[in-house]
């Protein structure tokens, strides 16, 4: 029992992580990248900042906390600003998912490297855990905004590249859409937990990504199962 208190601290202090550093960045690399293409918008909104106030949606923080997923702040932009529309908005659309593409590449070497430093130590292997949750919550968070939902990053880039018809339809129908697609996505979300990962849209996009990045992860100890057993050792001792 003591045990599972203790690895839902580490699971907090891990979303913790995520709203207070990894959000907060992949916030700042979209508004920076915005801001290179001649946008200022979210420049102008503060969000050129490291400061996870200026970015947190409040709701959103909750949800992150209590059930893992959730959302920040919209990061507006002004695409009439922009020079070449289809080539920006894709490439602004895109900062946010590769930085969560890369922190979780740089968290998973990171903590694969503090366990094999010394795997025995209470206090690596539980910033092993936190370090190690926080990276697939990025690498979730990466799948989450490329989906071609709106108002997603990825729907932002399909949108660009679809045919005028489509875009005709969204706009005579954008307010429907856009409050269907509060239900998609809260499906998307809830179904792979209800079904226990038996109809989860995002574990197979999990699986295909971490094909291609767990290739760049270079400290490997292969001691993911190592950290639940030296925590309930540790604790059991206590």
């Amino acid at each position: 029992m003591e045990f599972k208190f203790y690895r839902v601290f580490l699971t907090l202090v891990s979303r913790g992580v995520m709203l207070t550093a990894i959000m907060p960045l992949a916030c700042f690399v979209k508004a920076w990248v915005a801001m290179r293409l001649g946008d200022r918008t979210a420049a102008g909104e503060g969000r050129l900042s490291f400061d996870f106030r200026r970015h947190t949606d409040w709701f959103g923080m909750l949800m992150i906390l209590v059930l893992g997923f959730g959302w920040s702040k919209e990061v507006n932009i002004d695409v009439s600003r922009l020079k070449n529309m289809k080539r920006d908005v894709t490439l602004i659309s895109l900062a946010s998912p590769v930085t969560y593409f890369i922190i979780y590449v740089l968290l998973r070497n990171i903590s694969q490297l503090i366990l094999g430093i010394n795997p025995a130590s209470f206090i690596m292997a539980s910033l092993y855990f936190v370090l190690r949750k926080a990276a697939f919550s990025s690498l979730f968070f990466g799948i989450i905004a490329l989906l071609p939902i709106p108002p997603l990053d990825g729907f932002h880039i399909f949108y660009q590249f679809s045919w005028p018809k489509f875009r005709r339809w969204y706009f005579a129908n954008y307010q429907k859409i856009s409050e269907w697609s509060r239900y998609v996505l809260l499906a998307v979300f809830f179904l792979g937990s209800v079904s226990d990962g038996e109809f989860s849209i995002l574990a197979p996009l999990s699986h295909m990504w971490r094909l291609l990045l767990d290739r760049l992860i270079v400290f490997n100890p292969e001691l993911s199962g190592v950290t639940q057993t030296i925590l309930e050792e540790i604790i059991l001792m206590c």
